[in-house]
């Protein structure tokens, strides 16, 4: 699946990351100690190794989420586990602490989703977060995303075990919903 140069729509554009997001990216996690924590990633990144992250081939991709045409980087939207012969792939996303609190993230996911679905072809969309992530769970349940399960501590953060709510979107679901 190619990365979009640009999605835009409802005040939102997302756009591939840059080199001169990656300030802006690591101070995310500086200015909110639980981020990383509630998105699962082992360490908070640093500079270094968002730049890394960046220029590096991968199977998915994450796209800066930036607001009113400023272009300023709020956040991120991550496409993954990308499985195009069973059509399906499971979306992320995070907020700059600043960011929140004003339906960007909401307007940011429908956005990748739709574009997911009606130019990808993707049949289902997967979205997973910890049972203690009030704003991923309300997100989800807002867009249509059904919760099917809690997978009881099928993770390891930062040395705990946790559990990870799952939730899934059909295709189908998401036209009757638009």
């Amino acid at each position: 699946m190619e990365r979009p140069e640009a999605l835009a729509g409802d005040g939102v554009v997302l756009r591939p990351l840059r080199e001169d997001d990656a300030p802006a990216y690591a101070a995310a996690f500086r200015d909110d100690p639980e981020l990383g924590i509630a998105i699962g990633t082992p360490t908070d990144p640093d500079e270094a190794r968002i730049r890394e992250r960046i220029a590096a081939d991968r199977d998915g991709f994450e796209l800066a989420i930036t607001a009113d045409g400023s272009g300023a980087f709020c956040g991120v939207i991550a496409i993954h586990h990308i499985e195009p012969d069973h059509g399906r792939a499971e979306v992320g996303f995070w907020l700059a602490p600043q960011a929140r609190g004003r339906g960007l993230g909401t307007r940011a996911v429908a956005l990748v989703v739709g574009w997911l679905f009606e130019r990808q072809g993707l049949r289902r969309l997967e979205m997973t977060t910890t049972p203690e992530n009030g704003g991923a769970l309300v997100l989800a349940r807002r867009l249509g995303f059904t919760q099917e399960g809690v997978l009881r501590q099928r993770d390891v953060e930062r040395g705990r075990g946790v559990d990870i709510v799952w939730f899934g979107l059909l295709r189908d679901e998401w036209r009757q919903s638009a």
